[in-house]
């Protein structure tokens, strides 16, 4: 008899010896799972493909074609820049101030009297008598004053003053209600610019304009501006 093919039979494993074989089975291919679920696979084994939605920067994404926008210039090229203060307003008397400001590079010079029109709110003239001074409105101190040219620095700024009355004294004339001033520094049209405005001239008709003079020193650097 070959001794050598002869195969001595295991003896069989006890149930605990095999519970803990069975473990260490099972440890071995729950690694070998957990390494394959490794990376961008999702809970249900299948490869997670990135969300086009999610993965998408937040906010609107400006494209070649379709320009950024763009602020309007802060001071136009004249190298002034005009606007009108809110009215002070007592039994129908309209007082207002109108402000030049220099926000160029260079010295600016105003002179005498503004231009000044009264434009509706399809920026068309309303019939209204513009005068210098307010005599024919009322009585008001300092507005008559002429102190002559103002040479503005860069940075500085000159006032002028409106006044008029919101009267209705003829029920046969439309009322004017102007939405609009379209000024000229020096009174020439050089440099006229339009500013929203509310001029409530009722159907008096007559605006009065003060000469150019520099803000009193008490007065605020900014004052409030319609919107």
């Amino acid at each position: 008899m070959d001794t050598d093919a002869i195969t001595t039979p295991r003896a069989p494993l006890s149930r605990s010896a095999a519970r803990h074989r069975r473990r260490r089975l099972l440890g071995s291919l729950a690694a070998a799972g957990l390494l394959t679920a490794c990376g961008t696979q999702s809970s249900s084994g299948v490869a997670a493909v990135p969300d086009e939605a999610t993965s998408r920067p937040a906010g609107p994404t400006a494209t070649p074609d379709t320009p950024a926008p763009t602020a309007p210039a802060a001071c136009p090229d004249s190298g002034v820049l005009l606007r009108a203060a809110e009215a002070d307003a007592a039994m129908g008397l309209r007082v207002q101030q109108i402000e030049l400001v220099n926000c160029g590079t260079r010295a600016y010079t105003v002179s005498g009297h503004p231009s000044v029109q009264v434009l509706d709110e399809d920026l068309e003239p309303l019939e209204v008598t513009v005068s210098h001074g307010a005599s024919a409105i009322a009585t008001l101190d300092g507005f008559e004053t002429a102190t002559g040219p103002v040479r503005l620095k860069p940075g500085e700024r000159a006032v002028a003053r409106l006044a008029w009355r919101n009267l209705v004294t003829d029920v046969t004339r439309p009322a004017a209600d102007g939405r609009y001033l379209k000024i000229a520094p020096n009174g020439g049209g050089e440099d006229a610019q339009t500013v929203p405005d509310h001029v409530d001239l009722g159907t008096t008709g007559k605006l009065g304009v003060s000469a150019w003079a520099r803000p009193a020193p008490d007065s605020p650097e900014r004052p409030g501006t319609r919107p």
